[in-house]
């Protein structure tokens, strides 16, 4: 019974989070370009927005509801229905919105979604562990996921085109996964000094703080995303990275067992090749929309007469005697004609008829 309502739980909170998504992406359209004016004109223009603040209070509620779910059920069984409201974005965007994905995207949100159900399996039947973790380890690979997203985050904001907003997408996801990580560290840091040395020594840890600022943070980072992509496309990059990233420091700092039959060890591997190898697909698309238009730039200037296509010279060391039967004939070495001019039409080359 439990378990059938952390189920139901679960449905209605991804449903709620994935609306939301659209919502956000219908309403971020309309609202200023984050970062194109003053930040808190920026700021007044999004508070000011109903929808938008109607979107974001539909978020936190699909929040609090599948962390009601997580209290009821074990991740293995919450997570997979969690990643599958990630179709309810898709249908909406397409229907509502107009996205429409390219093959490539498909591949990168479909390698995504497999990843992360993979992930939920690998989940079922791995015990819970008394909380841990080595301090060395746990900081590299937290200052490591810090750095990718800073890295990320610079080529995302000084890039042009489609691989832009997934960019800003792969850093916001890490940083949801990092502020996972910290609250679990927070807890735990809160909970001893206030033990040991009371409340206000307790208002002193800095992952207090942390835990604060960083989703104001990634709040910001995922809504630039969503304004400047798809948000089919964007979507699942962030939660496949917000999804990868604990599970990876919790397994080499803190101590998470891993599934102990060799057929759930492959499967959790695969699930982090699957989920890093479908973002790095998205995150390296290019928009054919943008090529398209190029070349038909391009075709338009050579048909306009802006650029003439250059007549090509004898070929070097040609047979004397071939060359003056094509001179002959009125053609050069190589089909062109001798004074630009087709042999059937006399059009010059480089103008549209």
């Amino acid at each position: 019974m439990v378990l059938a309502l952390a189920v139901v739980l679960a449905m209605i909170a991804t449903t709620m989070i994935n609306y939301s998504g659209y919502m956000q992406k219908r309403e971020l359209d309309k609202l200023p370009l984050i970062g194109s004016q003053k930040p808190l004109q920026t700021v007044k223009a999004f508070i000011s927005c109903r929808p938008w603040l109607e979107a974001q209070g539909l978020q936190f509620a699909g929040t609090f509801v599948k962390a009601i779910a997580v209290g009821l059920a074990p991740l293995s069984v919450v997570q997979p229905i969690n990643t599958a409201g990630i179709a309810v974005l898709a249908v909406l965007a397409i229907t509502k919105l107009g996205e429409r994905p390219t093959l490539s995207d498909w591949l990168g949100i479909g390698t995504i979604v497999v990843g992360l159900i993979m992930l939920g399996r690998s989940l079922i039947g791995v015990p819970a562990k008394a909380f841990s973790y080595n301090p060395f380890v746990l900081w590299f690979f937290v200052i490591f996921f810090f750095i990718i997203a800073g890295v990320s985050l610079h080529r995302g904001f000084t890039r042009k085109g489609a691989q832009a907003p997934n960019l800003i997408a792969v850093a916001s996801g890490v940083l949801i996964g990092l502020t996972a990580v910290i609250i679990k560290l927070g807890w735990n840091d809160f909970g001893s000094r206030f033990w040991e040395h009371g409340f206000r020594n307790a208002l002193l840890s800095p992952y207090l703080y942390l835990i604060i600022l960083l989703p104001f943070v990634t709040l910001v980072l995922d809504q630039t995303a969503m304004q400047r992509g798809k948000a089919i496309v964007v979507v699942p990059i962030t939660t496949g990275m917000s999804n990868l990233i604990p599970i990876i420091i919790g397994i080499v700092a803190m101590h998470e067992p891993m599934p102990k039959s060799a057929g759930m060890f492959l499967l959790r591997l695969a699930s982090f090749v699957f989920i890093i190898g479908g973002s790095v697909i998205l995150s390296l698309r290019k928009d054919e929309g943008d090529e398209k238009e190029k070349a038909g730039a391009a075709e338009g200037a050579v048909a306009s007469g802006r650029i003439r296509t250059p007549v090509r010279s004898p070929a070097a060391g040609e047979n004397p005697v071939i060359r003056r039967r094509r001179l002959a004939a009125g053609e050069q070495a190589g089909g062109e004609p001798a004074n630009g001019e087709g042999p059937a039409t006399g059009r010059r080359r480089g103008t549209s008829g």
